[in-house]
């Protein structure tokens, strides 16, 4: 039997934080990860003197919690920023690349002269952007669909080519069932306190004076905050291939089963997705369980080709492309790595990340890498005009992943943290509450570290 204050289930980004925060608040842990790797889906591979990401490329800079991380792990230093001199945006319409207007804030327009002269959107629609200035200000009542949303202030081909293009590489879900409060509280707001969206993302980008590229990451890629949080752990604080078999709770005691390990507690952290929190709580809380189970989960597939730069035949002039669902074959984004992240890639080579989401990511689940890596070169060679043949590739499938904040969402969180107020010193954390970028999950863990010091503190524990 082994006995510690804090066991925390789950190794990726939101685990390792967490223990990082608790040892510099002075607090020991032990951190179970089922898998032989720690850092979940992020991974940077290294390949022929370039570096590829499995998942995340980079994290926004507007959200300060990872460059707060990267201070604390004196790794500062390390941050590069995307190219945003390049930063342009293609989107695929009626089979071809069109850029997207300058300005645009996902799908509210800033810049009325890029807007209007874009081929992008029909006149109709530029028509719509202008009535849209004269709206006034709403209070909805209750939760609503992003496609309602979106439909009320700019119609169908905003929705279609802006909104859902972008939330697929983020959501990888379907905007009729997506919560608007939940995904886009910011644009809500604006509704609530201008009427127009457009006014008000005018306003907000006038006031801005952005020095900073809206793209951070690590030099030597995405798995140098990984290291350097591992580095940071004592040795003693990580178990890997320790997967939770059962948990349950006796008096003021939670105890854990792995394979080869007893763990009591007095705090319990479950890291880890919704659904596997919800299965390892099945006996422990069925009420609790199902609420958690009921947060659906979608899938994806990143497949990175690299070719011979020379070959290519494409200027590669943005970060990368969109395929709204109308236009999509087989993936619905891709990411020109030697644009948005220059350093990346050796100068004789050329990168693209192909993203593969729901419902074709599900699909494609079970097609051999082979297979996929052709489906992805017949898309490209569509809107980029490829022909070459990749030098090396990688696929990593990225099954049930993605979170959805369906509508509701908001509600579902309250109740999961009221059927936990019942479970004393239980606490859930990962992408599936208020924010599924890394930003955010960093800002939880060393929320949740700070209370649970706080606890501690006042039972004397330590």
């Amino acid at each position: 039997m082994t006995k510690t204050d804090v066991v925390i289930v789950g190794g990726g980004i939101s685990g390792l934080a967490t223990a990082f925060y608790l040892k510099k608040n002075g607090i020991s842990s032990i951190l179970l990860e089922k898998t032989e790797r720690l850092g979940g889906l992020i991974r940077t591979d290294y390949i022929k003197g370039c570096e590829l990401e499995a998942g995340p490329d980079s994290f926004i800079s507007t959200k300060p919690s990872v460059i707060k991380l990267a201070q604390d792990l004196q790794i500062e230093s390390e941050l590069i920023g995307s190219n945003d001199e390049k930063r342009q945006i293609f989107v695929v319409r009626n089979g071809h690349l069109t850029p997207t207007p300058k300005g645009m804030v996902m799908m509210v327009p800033t810049d009325w002269n890029s807007v209007l002269r874009s081929p992008l959107f029909s006149d109709k629609t530029k028509g719509r952007f202008l009535l849209e200035t004269f709206s006034k200000p709403r209070e909805r009542s209750g939760d609503f669909s992003i496609r309602d949303f979106v439909l009320d202030h700019f119609g169908e081909e905003p929705l279609t080519y802006m909104t859902e293009a972008l939330l697929s590489g983020v959501y990888g879900g379907d905007a009729s069932q997506l919560s608007a409060r939940s995904v886009l509280p910011r644009f809500v707001e604006y509704e609530r306190e201008y009427g127009s969206l457009i006014k008000a993302a005018q306003q907000e980008r006038g006031g801005a004076d952005r020095k900073q590229s809206f793209f951070l990451s690590f030099r030597g890629g995405m798995q140098t905050l990984i290291e350097k949080l591992r580095e940071n752990l004592d040795g003693n604080t990580v178990r890997l291939r320790a997967a939770v078999g059962q948990i349950s709770r006796d008096a003021n005691c939670w105890r854990l089963q792995t394979q080869g390990e007893q763990i009591e507690a007095s705090q319990v952290i479950l890291a880890c997705p919704a659904h596997v929190s919800s299965k390892l709580l099945a006996n422990l809380d069925p009420a609790l369980a199902c609420e958690l189970a009921e947060i659906p989960y979608s899938s994806a597939i990143v497949a990175t080709l690299l070719y011979k730069h020379d070959s290519l035949g494409h200027p590669l002039n943005g970060f990368g492309f969109l395929v709204p669902r109308p236009e999509r074959k087989t993936i619905a984004a891709a990411t020109w790595i030697n644009t948005k992240f220059p350093s990346r890639i050796a100068p004789e080579f050329a990168a693209i990340r192909a993203f593969i989401i729901d419902p074709e990511a599900t699909l494609h689940l079970k097609t051999s890498e082979a297979e996929l890596v052709a489906a992805v070169k017949t898309d490209l060679k569509l809107f980029m005009g490829i022909t070459a043949d990749p030098v090396h590739s990688l696929v990593f499938p990225w099954t049930q992943s993605m979170p959805q904040y369906v509508v509701g969402h908001t509600q579902r969180c309250r109740r999961i943290l009221s059927l936990l107020e019942k479970w004393p010193g239980l606490r859930l954390i990962s992408n599936y509450f208020d924010g599924v970028g890394i930003p955010d999950c960093v800002r939880l863990a060393e929320k949740t570290a700070y209370r649970l010091q706080q606890t501690l503190c006042a039972s004397n524990r330590f």
